[in-house]
């Protein structure tokens, strides 16, 4: 799948002084909490059910996210936050963000992030078969089909 066939989940946002610092400029560390709330609006839409597997002791782990900075978002920017999936598997996911301000259209960055869903003891499991179900439907991932012994 190549960069324009990818489905992406998108989010307005406007910058606010909570966002920035004294001079009005984002700090970095702002894209990181930024891609948390995507992936998080992501999972109320499609899976809200997460609520209550986090009440039972599951959750997802961050195994790693980077970002990368192309320009600077500043007090009361709107910001378009799009998020895909690049790899899907039965207990990781690989997300790819963009951070584009509005209405110019300007990348400001890119970041990518995986996690990967942890039982109640904090460890690698399996995710819920919806949540695979509802993010590899959503995106365009092709499930893989297990093959039946005849």
């Amino acid at each position: 799948m190549n960069a324009t066939d990818q489905r992406w989940f998108e989010y307005h946002h406007l910058v606010t002084f909570g966002d920035t610092n004294a001079a009005g400029s984002v700090y970095f560390a702002k894209y990181f909490s930024w891609q948390g709330e995507c992936r998080e609006k992501l999972l109320a839409q499609f899976y809200p059910e997460f609520a209550n597997e986090l009440k039972q002791g599951f959750g997802m782990t961050t195994e790693f996210a980077q970002q990368d900075f192309s320009s600077e978002a500043a007090l009361f920017d709107q910001l378009l936050i799009r998020l895909t999936v690049t790899a899907l598997t039965r207990s990781r996911i690989e997300f790819e963000f963009e951070f584009v301000r509005e209405p110019d259209g300007r990348l400001l960055g890119r970041g990518r992030q995986a996690v990967i869903w942890t039982n109640p003891q904090h460890r690698p499991s399996l995710m819920p078969d919806k949540l695979y179900d509802v993010t590899a439907s959503y995106f365009g991932i092709p499930i893989p089909h297990q093959s039946s012994k005849t």
